[in-house]
Parts: structure tokens; sequence; C-alpha cells
């Protein structure tokens, strides 16, 4: 073999060398391209996931335990030797009310106190403001309900009759365990009774259907001309007022800043399988999840998003752009 041929032969063997590790190295950069992942968000926090369920949209509370992570921060918060009881979300604490006593504590884990109500009362949670826990005590001789705020070192603060207008009707609260941060309280004939908790002020609405939404906001709906008027409040002097065309009955509520919808991602080179999950988010921010694990929406607002995903629960950020 001469050296020419030689040199030829040489070249020939690291081209056929060469060529497929190219190949292997184009199909990895292909896939990895085109593999569906997380886009418009960035992680910010995650910690693992209790059994149990989301109170008022704001902490995944445990069942059967009063163990509680704040769905915002990740603080993971615990009332100790409390055991039963109805657990409920307002105003940045975790709040459960038991046999004559309400136990509450910020869920940024600062505070912890215990109220006692008075003796032979049934006891109701009504709203929650930033720094006072209103509660209805009916009960007593003569028979009646009375309104009692309690501050946030577990002491009362206010207490006034509740409007004998009202009689010993219940509150409105969120379904979810969410208290309002504006006391409600209805009447025979539909006008609400709302109850300031700072100052134990109460402001009489005309006939309206109240219902308690994102962090304790309250709606209250109201027939309008050619539609329903939809209030929302955050305090008795903070409200934002808009107008539908539908009637009250079928109104939806007030959109929320973004939509979360479920979803699979697949790729077009790996036909098997039913994709990855993944949770696409659409409104005033855009951006998805895709993860290995089970996806769950535990919440979402206009800072970012918090998931479960298989055992963990985890906060993203929106990204800026997204």
């Amino acid at each position: 073999m001469t050296a020419g041929s030689s040199r030829g032969w040489s070249r020939r063997t690291t081209a056929y060398a060469v060529t497929p590790v190219l190949v292997l190295v184009a199909v990895v950069a292909v896939a990895w391209l085109t593999t569906p992942r997380t886009s418009g968000l960035e992680g910010e926090w995650e910690t693992a996931a209790v059994p149990g369920e989301v109170l008022g949209g704001r902490a995944l509370v445990g069942s059967g335990s009063p163990v509680a992570v704040d769905l915002v921060t990740g603080t993971r918060i615990t009332l100790g030797s409390v055991t039963g009881g109805a657990p409920a979300i307002g105003a940045g604490r975790l709040l459960v009310l038991g046999d004559g006593r309400l136990d509450g504590a910020g869920l940024d884990g600062r505070s912890r106190w215990t109220w006692q109500g008075p003796p032979a009362h049934a006891l109701t949670l009504v709203a929650a403001g930033p720094s006072v826990t209103v509660v209805q005590a009916c009960g007593g001789t003569p028979g009646g309900c009375r309104l009692i705020g309690v501050d946030g070192n577990g002491r009362e603060s206010w207490q006034t009759p509740q409007p004998t207008a009202t009689g010993t009707s219940a509150p409105v609260v969120g379904a979810d365990g969410n208290l309002p941060t504006v006391g409600v309280l209805p009447t025979p004939d539909g006008t609400l009774v709302l109850v300031d908790p700072a100052s134990s002020r109460i402001v009489l609405r005309p006939a309206s259907r109240a219902s308690v939404g994102a962090d304790g906001r309250l709606t209250l709906r109201s027939e309008a001309s050619g539609g329903c008027a939809l209030t929302t409040l955050e305090t008795l002097d903070r409200t934002s007022t808009s107008t539908t065309s539908e009637p009250c009955a079928s109104a939806p509520p007030p959109p929320g800043p973004e939509r979360v919808t479920a979803a699979r991602s697949r790729v077009w080179w790996w036909p098997f399988g039913d994709g990855r999950p993944t949770l696409e988010v659409r409104g005033r921010h855009t951006g998805r999840v895709v993860s290995r694990e089970p996806l769950a929406v535990l919440r979402h607002d206009d800072a970012g998003l918090t998931v479960r995903e298989g055992d963990v629960v985890r906060r993203y950020g929106w990204v800026e752009g997204g």
C-alpha cells in the first residue's frame, strides 16, 4: 500500500467512526430541543406535601392533624397539641374552632394563640381581617347572639350584640373554609348586614347574594337594569363594581388573573405513552408547567403558581414577559 492510499484509507476510517457519533449527537440535540418543558415560570421554593386539602386557596392543611403549608411562602406550621375542631383560613391565619375555644396561628409561623369563648355558647367563625378575627357566639340567657372580635394575641378586641334583624342566622363563609375579609349576616328579607372586623362597624346593604372568593374577597350580586351588578369588597371601604348582561343567577364570578387547564404534552418522535402531565396558564400571564409526576393546581395568583408535583409542593413565579 502506498503512502497516498494509506492516508485515504485513514480518512475514510475516521469518517466512518465519526459519522455515527455525529448522528447520535444530532438525535440527542433534537430530542432535547423538542422535549416539552416548563416555560414562562421559574421555581421559587419546594417542600414536602402533607395529605390533606386546600383551604381558602391559601394553605394545604393536613387531614386529622393541625399541620399546614402556606401556598405563598412555603412556610410549614403546626398547632401542636390542638386536635379535632374545624379548620379555616382567614387573612393569613390558620384557625381551628373547637369546643368552646378558638386556636389561631399565623401562616408565617410568627404567632400562636388560643381564645376561650363564653361558657354555654355555640361558636361560629364569621370573618377575618388583618388583625382581628370575628366570632359569632350564640346562647346564654336570654338567648341570642353576639359578635366578638379576637385580636392577634387571642384577646377580646370588641363585642357587640348581633343585630336583631338577622336573628341567629349563620354568617356567609366560603365552602372551602375561606373566611371573608368582611363579615356577612343575612336577614330574612335578603338584606345583608356587613361587619368590619377591625372596628365592629356595621353597614346594611340592599338585598344581595353573597359569596367568598380568593383570599377572602367578598362578592355581592344584585339585580341591575338589564343584568347583574357584582360588587367585590376587600374591606368595607375598598370596593369595586362591575356589571354583566346576564341575570345574577347565571352570571359568572369576577374573572381571576389567570386560567389554568390540565393537558398532556407529547413529542412527535416518541409515539408511545400518553405524554407528560402539563398545566397550561393563560390570561394576564402565560406559561406552562411540565413534569414526570402527577400535577395539581393548589393556588394561582398574580405573583405565581403553586402546584403539587407527586409528593412535593412547588411554587413558581412568573418570569418577565411571561
